[in-house]
């Protein structure tokens, strides 16, 4: 019986989980022109992708935890990822990612916050650094793009999601 209970529990978790899932839509402006999206040991064009789809993900990580029927709009101006590719730190010449505390991921956006009466809840613009991003000691740096999503995380969970919260509360009383 407490296995039926745990399954049905379960089962009312993730039901519940998928229901909550704004719709997403990101947009890099010049992205040829950010400031790093250098790849260290393979072609430039297939690492931008790879590295966008990564920031989409994690973009679209966080908009899963927002409402139904929500869409948030995001316009990424430019990326400066953590580390620098440099060639001098290998006695073959290969380029490779140098990560130091000087190389602070960085990630200038704006966005948008609609409802779903298309009402927009949220706006700003932002330019993200975390020049602490080296002491963060539960960051799993296996990841793709570590550093960056957790920044990107905890700017949600520490600014974002209060922001949410207040404008939300805020026209619900007002209407």
């Amino acid at each position: 019986m407490r296995k039926l209970n745990r399954a049905l529990v379960a089962a009312a978790f993730c039901a519940v989980a998928t229901v909550q899932a704004a719709d997403v839509k990101v947009d890099y402006v010049n992205q040829k022109k950010f400031t790093d999206i250098k790849p260290a040991n393979e072609p430039r064009g297939s690492f931008e992708k790879r590295t966008l789809a990564g920031f989409d993900k994690i973009f679209a990580d966080l908009a899963a935890k927002l409402p139904d029927g929500y869409v948030w709009k995001i316009t990424v101006t430019d990326i400066d990822l953590a580390g620098d590719v440099n060639y001098m730190f290998t006695q073959s010449g290969q380029d490779i990612r140098v990560i130091k505390e000087i190389f602070a991921p960085r990630v200038n956006f704006s966005y948008q916050l609609l409802d779903k009466s298309q009402k927009v809840v949220l706006t700003e613009e932002l330019k993200l650094r975390d020049m602490a991003f080296m002491s963060r000691t539960h960051l799993n740096r296996s990841q793709v793009l570590s550093y960056e999503r957790e920044m990107l995380e905890r700017w949600f969970k520490e600014k974002f999601e209060p922001a949410f919260v207040a404008a939300t509360s805020t026209s619900s009383t007002a209407g």
